[in-house]
């Protein structure tokens, strides 16, 4: 009996839903948005309350390089590729996804950098 206790906790902790970070983990669309969301968390996170200009004074060549990188775009291009994930699918389920994350962008940066996510919502 004790070991049926143990399978069925296992059972409920692999079975638990855990969000999708990594786009190269995601095993369908919507775990590939769940992951953009983490990285566009991350995102705003980094250019909270941030300006243009001071992005620019840190790096006047690429001052968008540090969101560039976390971002990750390339990677996730290519995961939607081999998903099968349409741009409009994305959009779409990232219009929900993405929602309330409009709360936390604070600063112009952070809400134009979340406003072509929001655009499907409209």
């Amino acid at each position: 009996m004790k070991w049926f206790v143990v399978l069925m906790a296992l059972v409920a902790v692999s079975c638990g839903s855990t969000s999708v970070t990594d786009p190269a983990q995601a095993q369908d669309c919507t775990e590939l948005v769940e992951a953009g969301r983490a990285v566009a968390e991350r995102v705003l996170e980094r250019l909270e309350g941030q300006t243009l200009s001071e992005l620019e004074a840190a790096d006047p060549e690429t001052p968008f390089a540090p969101i560039e990188r976390l971002m990750r775009s390339d990677e996730f291009t290519q995961r939607a590729v081999v998903l099968g994930c349409g741009t409009d699918q994305l959009r779409l389920q990232a219009c929900s996804v993405y929602a309330d994350l409009e709360f936390d962008a604070q600063g112009e940066l952070a809400r134009d950098f979340l406003a072509p996510y929001l655009a499907a919502c409209d």
